[in-house]
């Protein structure tokens, strides 16, 4: 996937087929597409998981298989049919040859996490704490404790601070150390981080973020490639102005305009909005990726392996509606590389969101380990 995304041929009956590629639909609802470039990538309701499962409810139950259907199952796998030899699935070695490099890579972890380095106050009083992440830490203690800026802030501004200005209320040195956390960033990810010093304002900043009111969250980042979005217009026009893959009047997915606030925003480059669903990742946990109906249903035979070999408390999560909205900024080199300076905006805050999302579209983050490149070769 270039700087178009790719497209599957539609069947007879105009739904696409499944045969060749993930089958993205590009709409607008811009009248004018020139002067303000918006485009919105998201499936076409036959391959929208979080859509699909409003019909799926209505199936009627599967039994689980037993013991003797794995072992079926398996003897036929290793061609040797009517051995009750038992093997364990692929999907569970997978899981667990993730989980041993994840734990690996944690007790491997040497960063030397102190104040002096780690800590940028920006702003605090008796409520709030408002500091400055930067990049390579983690915002809160990992699986093993890792120490981590929630144990910076807390030790100068909560109950753990020997400077009693920095203690200025009778709350703040009560107030337990978890209580603190608002939201967070990636551990990659340098930013504005918030910390609550007393219950009324961990209350509240939580109502804010959680209705999304009073608060917005921009981050800027480097994408591999430029992002050009003229071709997907082009396309749109050349469907006289239907969006890609959308049957004859058909509404755009919502039929509505982004807000004003955004549109007003947005450069002669564009921008737009992307509407996929992500799900954990089964075969590379805990990482996520964008579901299709084909993954869905892989995840969902996964997990029942993974609680045949023992793990009885896994369970499939269903896939979350995940929207992004983006806006290009520059086309840039980097050591004489294409890449493209973007904002994007979060409308939904699932895991990993715009790591997945930007790479769904082709242009993964520059550096992401996870879901693009350590480096362009």
């Amino acid at each position: 996937m270039n700087n178009k995304i790719t497209n599957r041929e539609n069947g007879s009956d105009g739904t696409p087929s499944r045969d060749l590629c993930t089958w993205y639909r590009i709409s607008s609802v811009m009248k004018d597409q020139k002067s303000k470039k918006w485009v919105r990538i998201s499936f076409h309701p036959s391959s929208d998981t979080t859509l699909l499962q409003h019909f799926q409810k209505k199936r009627k139950t599967i039994q689980q298989p037993t013991s003797a259907d794995h072992q079926k199952i398996s003897s036929k796998q290793n061609g040797k049919e009517g051995d009750s030899s038992e093997s364990t699935p692929e999907s569970v070695l997978q899981y667990e040859r993730q989980m041993r490099k994840l734990r690996a890579a944690d007790r491997a972890s040497k960063t030397d996490v102190n104040a002096r380095d780690h800590l940028h106050t920006v702003y605090f009083d008796d409520h709030i704490v408002v500091t400055n992440k930067p990049s390579g830490i983690l915002c809160v203690p990992g699986v093993n404790k890792n120490k981590s800026l929630l144990d910076l802030v807390f030790d100068k501004y909560g109950s753990g601070a020997n400077d009693e200005d920095e203690k200025s209320t009778p709350s703040a040195t009560s107030f337990p150390r978890d209580s603190m956390i608002v939201h967070r960033l990636d551990m990659d990810t340098s930013g504005i981080v918030m910390f609550a010093r007393t219950r009324t304002a961990m209350s509240a900043l939580h109502k804010l973020f959680r209705e999304r009111t009073g608060t917005k969250k921009v981050y800027e980042a480097l994408l591999v490639g430029w992002l050009d979005i003229d071709p997907w217009i082009e396309s749109i026009d050349e469907n006289d102005g239907q969006g890609v893959g959308m049957k004859e009047g058909e509404e755009t997915e919502e039929d509505q305009k982004p807000p004003k606030s955004v549109l007003s925003n947005v450069g002669i480059l564009g921008g737009g909005e992307i509407h996929l669903p992500l799900q954990r990742d089964h075969r590379h946990p805990p990482f996520m990726r964008v579901s299709t109906p084909e993954s869905e249903a892989e995840a969902r035979r996964a997990v029942e392996d993974l609680n045949h070999a023992g793990y009885k408390k896994l369970i499939a999560k269903k896939p979350k509606a995940s929207t992004t909205q983006f806006r290009i900024i520059s086309h840039e080199q980097w050591f004489g590389h294409p890449v493209t300076r973007v904002e994007l905006i979060p409308i939904t805050g699932r895991t990993h969101q715009l790591r997945a999302h930007c790479a769904a579209m082709g242009h993964p983050i520059l550096g992401d380990p996870a879901y693009g490149f350590l480096h362009i070769p």
